[in-house]
């Protein structure tokens, strides 16, 4: 391992309240009839939050879920944001409003230890690794090792883990068309560091999102 990765698996390993610039992103699936409302509703939050001083934004997958999410400096900062939703009238009665009449459930929920709005493009790709027992460095290593290649290949790529170890990588791209091309042509050290990684494996992909920013 480089002294460069080694550093920045290290950081990726430290808790939570020690990083700065993190992420909690929510994961909605609409109810049946209702996908139209759902993304009515999640407008509705961005630009609640934006009146509020906070960041948001949202994505739409392959199968009609909604990701949104927000990042903050730190988790102090997320953690003082919600008392602030909690004493704001319009917000708690947006809340209560899709709470009495939901358009969505709520699924999954990431708090995960990096921005992902340093990639604004306009579609993603998101694989989530569980590590197997004790080769959580290993799977960090070459998650760090695949996005500097892949960075060179023309991805924007993000690489998290989220509160329960999980590694998520994200790979962003302007359009379909140019994730097309990237899937079809992949570069020769690509190939290799996945043929290399296929050989002994320090996790295995638990979940895979395909999504697209909402305007």
């Amino acid at each position: 391992m480089t002294k460069t990765i080694q550093a920045l698996v290290l950081t990726l390993m430290l808790p939570f309240a020690a990083i700065a610039q993190v992420t909690h992103v929510t994961l909605w699936e609409p109810l049946p009839g209702k996908s139209a409302d759902m993304l009515a509703i999640a407008n509705q939050a961005v630009q609640l939050h934006q009146k509020l001083g906070a960041q948001s934004g949202a994505a739409l997958d392959t199968m009609g879920r909604l990701h949104f999410f927000m990042p903050f400096e730190d988790w102090a900062a997320w953690g003082a944001y919600q008392s602030k939703m909690a004493g704001n009238k319009e917000m708690q009665d947006f809340i209560r409003s899709y709470t009495v009449n939901p358009a969505a459930h709520q699924i999954e929920s990431f708090m995960l230890d990096q921005p992902l709005s340093n990639i604004p493009r306009d579609v993603y790709n998101v694989f989530v690794w569980q590590p197997f027992e004790g080769r959580s460095l290993e799977l960090l290593e070459t998650a760090l090792k695949a996005a500097a290649i892949h960075k060179k290949d023309g991805a924007s790529v993000a690489v998290n883990t989220d509160q329960l170890g999980r590694v998520h990588y994200v790979m962003a791209f302007d359009s379909w068309e140019d994730w097309g091309a990237f899937q079809d042509s992949p570069s020769v050290s690509s190939a290799a560091l996945m043929a290399e990684f296929q050989q002994n494996p320090s996790g295995k992909v638990v979940q895979t999102y395909m999504a697209r920013s909402l305007p």
